[in-house]
Protein backbone atom coordinates (compact mmCIF):
# COMPACT_ATOMS: atom_id res chain seq x y z
CA UNK A 1 0.00 0.00 0.00
CA UNK A 2 1.33 3.42 -0.95
CA UNK A 3 0.75 6.25 1.47
CA UNK A 4 0.18 9.58 -0.20
CA UNK A 5 1.33 12.81 1.38
CA UNK A 6 -1.51 14.33 3.39
CA UNK A 7 -1.27 17.45 1.25
CA UNK A 8 -2.12 15.55 -1.93
CA UNK A 9 -5.79 15.52 -0.97
CA UNK A 10 -5.75 19.12 0.23
CA UNK A 11 -4.05 20.36 -2.95
CA UNK A 12 -7.21 19.55 -4.89
CA UNK A 13 -9.20 21.76 -2.53
CA UNK A 14 -7.33 24.78 -3.89
CA UNK A 15 -9.36 24.89 -7.10
CA UNK A 16 -11.77 27.80 -7.33
CA UNK A 17 -14.06 26.83 -10.16
CA UNK A 18 -15.81 29.74 -11.81
CA UNK A 19 -19.22 29.16 -13.35
CA UNK A 20 -18.82 27.65 -16.80
CA UNK A 21 -19.25 30.12 -19.65
CA UNK A 22 -19.89 27.70 -22.50
CA UNK A 23 -16.65 28.80 -24.18
CA UNK A 24 -14.76 25.49 -24.27
CA UNK A 25 -11.33 27.05 -24.68
CA UNK A 26 -11.80 29.66 -21.95
CA UNK A 27 -13.30 27.19 -19.49
CA UNK A 28 -10.67 24.49 -20.12
CA UNK A 29 -7.85 27.03 -19.97
CA UNK A 30 -9.15 28.30 -16.62
CA UNK A 31 -9.05 24.79 -15.15
CA UNK A 32 -5.68 24.00 -16.76
CA UNK A 33 -4.05 27.19 -15.50
CA UNK A 34 -5.36 26.56 -11.98
CA UNK A 35 -4.03 23.03 -12.11
CA UNK A 36 -0.63 24.26 -13.31
CA UNK A 37 -0.54 26.82 -10.49
CA UNK A 38 -1.40 24.14 -7.93
CA UNK A 39 1.37 21.93 -9.30
CA UNK A 40 3.78 24.87 -9.05
CA UNK A 41 2.87 25.36 -5.38
CA UNK A 42 3.20 21.63 -4.75
CA UNK A 43 6.00 20.38 -7.07
CA UNK A 44 5.81 16.87 -5.58
CA UNK A 45 2.19 16.54 -6.74
CA UNK A 46 3.07 15.23 -10.20
CA UNK A 47 4.95 12.35 -8.55
CA UNK A 48 1.97 10.93 -6.68
CA UNK A 49 -1.25 9.36 -7.83
CA UNK A 50 -4.24 8.25 -5.87
CA UNK A 51 -5.72 4.83 -6.48
CA UNK A 52 -9.15 6.12 -5.53
CA UNK A 53 -10.75 9.44 -6.32
CA UNK A 54 -11.62 11.67 -3.43
CA UNK A 55 -14.18 14.48 -3.44
CA UNK A 56 -11.69 17.08 -4.72
CA UNK A 57 -10.67 14.88 -7.64
CA UNK A 58 -14.33 14.27 -8.43
CA UNK A 59 -15.01 18.04 -8.39
CA UNK A 60 -12.08 18.58 -10.79
CA UNK A 61 -13.28 15.83 -13.15
CA UNK A 62 -16.87 17.05 -13.01
CA UNK A 63 -15.86 20.61 -13.81
CA UNK A 64 -13.56 19.61 -16.68
CA UNK A 65 -16.25 17.33 -18.14
CA UNK A 66 -18.64 20.30 -17.90
CA UNK A 67 -16.10 22.56 -19.61
CA UNK A 68 -15.91 20.11 -22.52
CA UNK A 69 -19.70 19.54 -22.69
CA UNK A 70 -20.44 22.31 -25.24
CA UNK A 71 -18.19 20.47 -27.70
CA UNK A 72 -20.86 17.75 -27.94
CA UNK A 73 -18.41 14.88 -27.60
CA UNK A 74 -19.37 11.30 -26.88
CA UNK A 75 -18.46 9.97 -23.41
CA UNK A 76 -15.29 8.21 -24.60
CA UNK A 77 -14.00 11.30 -26.40
CA UNK A 78 -14.83 13.44 -23.38
CA UNK A 79 -12.89 11.24 -20.96
CA UNK A 80 -10.03 10.94 -23.45
CA UNK A 81 -9.95 14.73 -23.61
CA UNK A 82 -9.92 14.95 -19.82
CA UNK A 83 -7.03 12.47 -19.66
CA UNK A 84 -5.02 14.26 -22.38
CA UNK A 85 -5.52 17.71 -20.89
CA UNK A 86 -4.79 16.53 -17.34
CA UNK A 87 -1.71 14.67 -18.54
CA UNK A 88 -0.42 17.72 -20.41
CA UNK A 89 -0.78 19.90 -17.31
CA UNK A 90 0.87 17.34 -15.03
CA UNK A 91 3.79 16.66 -17.37
CA UNK A 92 4.32 20.34 -18.15
CA UNK A 93 4.31 21.21 -14.45
CA UNK A 94 6.72 18.35 -13.70
CA UNK A 95 9.15 19.70 -16.30
CA UNK A 96 8.85 23.16 -14.81
CA UNK A 97 9.50 21.77 -11.33
CA UNK A 98 12.59 20.03 -12.68
CA UNK A 99 13.85 23.39 -13.92
CA UNK A 100 13.14 22.73 -17.57
CA UNK A 101 11.61 25.96 -18.85
CA UNK A 102 10.55 26.24 -22.47
CA UNK A 103 13.62 28.37 -23.08
CA UNK A 104 15.99 26.01 -21.29
CA UNK A 105 14.57 22.53 -21.91
CA UNK A 106 17.18 20.16 -23.23
CA UNK A 107 20.06 22.51 -22.47
CA UNK A 108 18.70 25.73 -23.92
CA UNK A 109 18.53 27.27 -27.34
CA UNK A 110 22.28 27.72 -27.70
CA UNK A 111 22.85 24.01 -27.02
CA UNK A 112 20.17 23.01 -29.52
CA UNK A 113 21.61 25.37 -32.14
CA UNK A 114 25.07 23.85 -31.64
CA UNK A 115 23.67 20.33 -32.01
CA UNK A 116 21.88 21.27 -35.22
CA UNK A 117 24.98 22.79 -36.81
CA UNK A 118 26.46 19.33 -37.45
CA UNK A 119 23.73 18.42 -39.92
CA UNK A 120 22.88 15.13 -38.20
CA UNK A 121 19.27 16.13 -37.60
CA UNK A 122 17.95 17.54 -40.89
CA UNK A 123 14.27 17.37 -39.96
CA UNK A 124 14.78 19.08 -36.62
CA UNK A 125 17.03 21.64 -38.29
CA UNK A 126 14.33 22.45 -40.83
CA UNK A 127 11.68 22.69 -38.12
CA UNK A 128 13.68 24.67 -35.59
CA UNK A 129 15.41 27.07 -37.91
CA UNK A 130 13.05 27.60 -40.77
CA UNK A 131 15.83 26.29 -43.02
CA UNK A 132 13.42 26.02 -45.91
CA UNK A 133 12.96 29.78 -45.58
CA UNK A 134 16.69 30.43 -45.50
CA UNK A 135 17.22 30.31 -41.73
CA UNK A 136 20.21 28.87 -39.91
CA UNK A 137 20.72 26.94 -36.68
CA UNK A 138 21.62 30.21 -34.99
CA UNK A 139 18.01 31.29 -35.43
CA UNK A 140 17.03 29.14 -32.44
CA UNK A 141 19.28 31.08 -30.07
CA UNK A 142 18.29 34.39 -31.64
CA UNK A 143 14.58 33.66 -31.19
CA UNK A 144 15.17 32.66 -27.57
CA UNK A 145 17.08 35.83 -26.80
CA UNK A 146 14.34 37.95 -28.39
CA UNK A 147 11.70 36.47 -26.10
CA UNK A 148 12.87 38.80 -23.34
CA UNK A 149 12.29 36.27 -20.58
CA UNK A 150 15.40 35.34 -18.67
CA UNK A 151 13.67 32.59 -16.72
CA UNK A 152 11.58 31.29 -19.61
CA UNK A 153 8.32 32.15 -17.83
CA UNK A 154 6.80 34.02 -20.77
CA UNK A 155 7.94 31.28 -23.13
CA UNK A 156 6.55 28.71 -20.69
CA UNK A 157 3.17 30.45 -20.59
CA UNK A 158 3.05 30.55 -24.40
CA UNK A 159 4.12 26.90 -24.68
CA UNK A 160 1.58 25.84 -22.05
CA UNK A 161 -1.32 27.59 -23.80
CA UNK A 162 -0.17 26.37 -27.22
CA UNK A 163 -0.28 22.81 -25.88
CA UNK A 164 -3.79 23.28 -24.50
CA UNK A 165 -4.90 24.78 -27.82
CA UNK A 166 -3.33 21.92 -29.80
CA UNK A 167 -5.04 19.35 -27.59
CA UNK A 168 -8.39 21.13 -27.81
CA UNK A 169 -8.12 21.28 -31.59
CA UNK A 170 -7.58 17.53 -31.65
CA UNK A 171 -10.32 16.84 -29.12
CA UNK A 172 -12.96 19.17 -30.55
CA UNK A 173 -11.68 20.51 -33.89
CA UNK A 174 -14.91 22.09 -35.13
CA UNK A 175 -16.17 23.56 -31.89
Amino acid sequence: MVRLPAGSYRAGAEYRFAPLTGDVRADVLDVAEQSRAIHRRHPWLSQVTASTLGPNSMRYLDHLVGALAPAGLDPTATMTGVALLSGWVTNFAAQEAAGMSAGAAGGGAAHIAAMLEHGDYPHLTALMTGASAGGSAGDVADADSRSGADDGSDANDRAFRAGIDALLFGIAPTR
